[in-house]
C-alpha cells in the first residue's frame, strides 16, 4: 500500500493521463520523462484515438526500450552481485 502511495501515484498523475503534461510547469515537464508511463500513453493514444501508425510514434517506442534495456541490465548486476 505504501509502495503504491509513493510510486505509483506520482507515476500516474506526471504520466499526463490526469493532467496534460503541457500545463504543467517546466521543471516538472522535465521530470515526466523518466516516468515510462508517459510514453506508453503517447503510445495508446496514438494508436486507438488518432490511428497513427508505428512509424510516427518510434521517438516513444525508442525511449520505452531504452528505459527497458536501463531497468533490466540494473536487474542483472544487481542479481549478480547477490549471487557471489
Amino acid at each position: 500500500m505504501i509502495s503504491m502511495f509513493f510510486f505509483m501515484m506520482p507515476m500516474i498523475i506526471l504520466s499526463g493521463f490526469v493532467f496534460p503534461i503541457e500545463s504543467m510547469p517546466p521543471v516538472i515537464q522535465a521530470i515526466t520523462y523518466i516516468f515510462p508511463l508517459r510514453y506508453y500513453f503517447v503510445i495508446i493514444r496514438g494508436l486507438f484515438l488518432k490511428g497513427v501508425s508505428f512509424a510516427e510514434l518510434w521517438r516513444e517506442t525508442a525511449a520505452l526500450g531504452a528505459i527497458g534495456v536501463v531497468v533490466i541490465g540494473a536487474s542483472v548486476l544487481r542479481f549478480r552481485k547477490r549471487l557471489e
